[in-house]
Formats: C-alpha cells, structure tokens, sequence
C-alpha cells in the first residue's frame, strides 16, 4: 500500500477537523454506555483532568418501601460516601459543583432525608441521622464546612453557607 503525503494545508487541517469531530462524537457515545463491572476487581478510579462526571440514581424497594440515593457530581476529586441502613424510606440526593469537595452521609431509621449541593471547591459536609423523620438541607458555596448529627425524631436543619 502506497500512502501518499499531502502538501496541501487546507486538506490537512480539513482532515483534522473532521477527526476531531468523530473523535468527540465517539467519547460522547461511549461514555454512556459504561459500567462499574468494567473495571477488575480492586481496581481503584483515579481521576484525571479527562475526568468525566456522570449523575447515578439508585433507589431499592423492599415491601413497599424504598431507600433513594441520587448523586451529581461535576469536576474533579469530588467525593461522596453514603450510608443507608436500619429501616426504609430513607432519600439522599446529592449535587457536587467544582473540585475537591467532600461529603459523608449516614442515616439509619426511617423516613430520613438529606438534601445536599455544595458548590465551588474545598466544602465539607458529614450528616449523620439516627432516628426517624429528620430532614437536613444544606447548600454551601467554596470552602465551607458543616457537620450535623441529628440524633433522635423529627428534626428539621436547613443551612445556608456562602
């Protein structure tokens, strides 16, 4: 096979736009067609400034009642570890902007829910419910911590950091 260079610039950059574009277009379609069981077992993610960030929603319902988690997370080295145990009913929604931002939730009981978006870098978050019917909204924006136990029935926190 005879491979013949080109000279022309225009055709080269041509050439290059057009792998360019498909290029994108197969990242766009593979990245939705990804799942946790593609990696070994004990592989670790790392991230990478590539990183892509993808929205998961997991929800289990056990004799009519449910446990819902929903994460968000968009940036880099953002992470979120949730606990969910003891009773059902339990809801968790999540929303990282930005990078570096940690959360760690923990509910047991039932009828709990925690709202969380934290915006910007470096936010700290740690909810822990233990009971039933507690509700935590917290929103922070860039280098905000927040720590919250709620420990006993019915409790209502609503936190707003900027």
């Amino acid at each position: 096979m005879r491979i013949k260079k080109l000279n022309n610039n225009k055709i080269n950059k041509s050439v290059f736009k057009r792998l360019q574009i498909v290029a994108i277009a197969n990242l766009v379609l593979c990245s939705h067609m990804s799942y946790s069981n593609d990696l070994l077992s004990g592989t670790e993610l790392k991230d990478s400034p590539l990183s892509l960030s993808l929205t998961t929603t997991a929800t289990m319902t056990i004799n009519g009642e449910s446990q819902q988690l929903v994460v968000n997370q968009y940036g880099i080295h953002n992470k979120a570890t949730v606990n969910q145990m003891a009773n059902m009913g339990n809801s968790i929604a999540i929303s990282q902007y930005g990078s570096d931002n940690l959360a760690n939730l923990t509910q047991s009981g039932y009828g709990n829910t925690i709202n969380l978006q934290q915006q910007g870098n470096n936010n700290f978050a740690e909810v822990i419910q233990d009971g039933n019917a507690n509700i935590a909204n917290v929103l922070q924006e860039g280098e905000q911590t927040f720590v919250v136990h709620q420990i006993g029935n019915d409790m209502v926190v609503n936190i707003t950091q900027y």
